[in-house]
């Protein structure tokens, strides 16, 4: 029998976790949607779902049907770029619902979290969000602030 060596045959544990968060809407008492994923891909993918699927259950969102009419559903999304593509079309239609991605680094802890670090990380890149949403469209720019590319 064959004893390798430690970690071998262990799965290494990401190094970052993804964070993609909707903001609903410009009112601050609205909660943001925050969905963690170890891909950037299968995150794009939630969050976009999750969206398509408010957008269509609610009437809250000025242009929804026509831009769910003029862009495919999740179930014709084949490629990533699928998408990355209706993302940024939505991005384009609307201000709301909005969504930003951010890459926090993981490591320390028992489970492999540093959650002192991730907890301020989380909260900077919050209020840096909060500040750009009240500054306005017109002074931020077309890919948002604090927009992390998604690496595939």
């Amino acid at each position: 029998m064959a004893i390798e060596p430690a970690g071998r045959n262990q799965s290494l544990a990401p190094r970052f976790l993804w964070l993609g968060v909707t903001v609903w809407s410009g009112d601050p008492d609205v909660e943001p949607t925050v969905i963690a994923d170890r891909s950037p891909v299968t995150l794009a993918r939630t969050m976009a779902v999750t969206i398509q699927e408010m957008l269509e259950d609610s009437d809250a969102y000025a242009g929804a049907t026509e831009f769910l009419q003029s862009n495919p559903p999740p179930q014709d999304w084949v490629e990533p770029r699928d998408v990355d593509d209706w993302l940024e079309a939505l991005r384009e239609a609307t201000p709301h619902p909005s969504f930003s991605f951010y890459r926090v680094p993981i490591a320390g802890g028992a489970d492999g979290t540093n959650h002192g670090f991730v907890n301020r990380y989380l909260e900077q890149a919050l209020r840096e969000r909060e500040q750009a949403l009240a500054e306005g469209p017109s002074t931020r720019t077309s890919e948002g602030p604090a927009m992390m590319p998604l690496e595939r």
